[in-house]
């Protein structure tokens, strides 16, 4: 059996408190500070009075390689950041997560930062699974589900995720965009609904590896962070 997560999604209302959100805001917030202050641009350049929903946004319309250059160290960066490695051992989670994956046990988790910056539209997901290639039975194909943690309230018009719910069994033909990342061409993507899921800061959003997700973008000068933990497991289940 492949499915972890019937109907390939759900929720878990405010699994987080606004302590541990606002922990995981700090964590992304220092590491646009430490990069800023060792770059030659001034560190007033990088708006560090601004919102962390606005402050790439507000740096980019003044110098838009600038705030490339913080975007991308951060995203690389950040997951060290021992608020954020917490994750993997965050208590309510890690007991949600085992519940879903009984019998298997999980092997590890990988945790990275998301965001949907509105001048930089082309970072933002596309239509993709986060497994596509099981048969390789390592690395990403160890994948069993995602956690996805926003870090503020988001909807469809403020950078939430849209899903194709259902029980999906295998991977749709991925094609590698121009900047190496894989998506699911629109030809290719399985006809069937289409969900925003709106949730609040603090809720968890439990994705099946092979859900077809993608970001929505935000207007304006807002931004989105979110962070995302992939599960890995082995055990009991029968191979994919």
């Amino acid at each position: 059996m492949s499915v972890v997560v019937p109907g390939g999604y759900r929720v878990l209302p405010l699994l987080l408190s606004h302590l541990e959100t606002e922990s995981l805001r700090a964590a992304i917030t220092a590491a646009i500070d430490r990069v800023a202050r060792v770059m030659l641009t001034p560190y007033d350049a990088s708006f560090p009075e601004a919102t962390l929903e606005e402050r790439i946004e507000r740096v980019s319309g003044e110098d838009r390689a600038y705030a490339s250059a913080l975007l991308q160290v951060v995203m690389a960066d950040v997951q060290r950041d021992p608020r954020v490695a917490s994750l993997a051992t965050h208590e309510a989670l890690s007991a949600h997560v085992r519940a879903l994956l009984a019998p298997e046990t999980p092997t590890g988790a990988v945790i990275r930062t998301r965001a949907a910056i509105p001048s930089f539209t082309t970072r933002i997901s596309p239509w993709h699974q986060d497994v596509i290639r099981p048969q390789e039975r390592t690395g990403c194909a160890a994948v069993r589900l995602a956690c996805w943690i926003p870090l503020s309230d988001v909807d469809a018009s403020t950078g939430a995720l849209e899903v194709m719910p259902g029980s999906w069994e295998a991977p749709c033909p991925h094609r590698a965009n121009d900047d190496g990342h894989f998506a699911i061409p629109e030809e290719s993507l399985p006809a069937g609904e289409r969900r925003t899921v709106t949730m609040q800061r603090g809720d968890v959003l439990l994705l099946d590896r092979y859900v077809p997700h993608r970001s929505l973008p935000t207007r304006g000068l807002h931004g989105r962070w979110a962070m995302v933990m992939w599960v890995k497991a082995g055990g009991d289940r029968a191979a994919c």
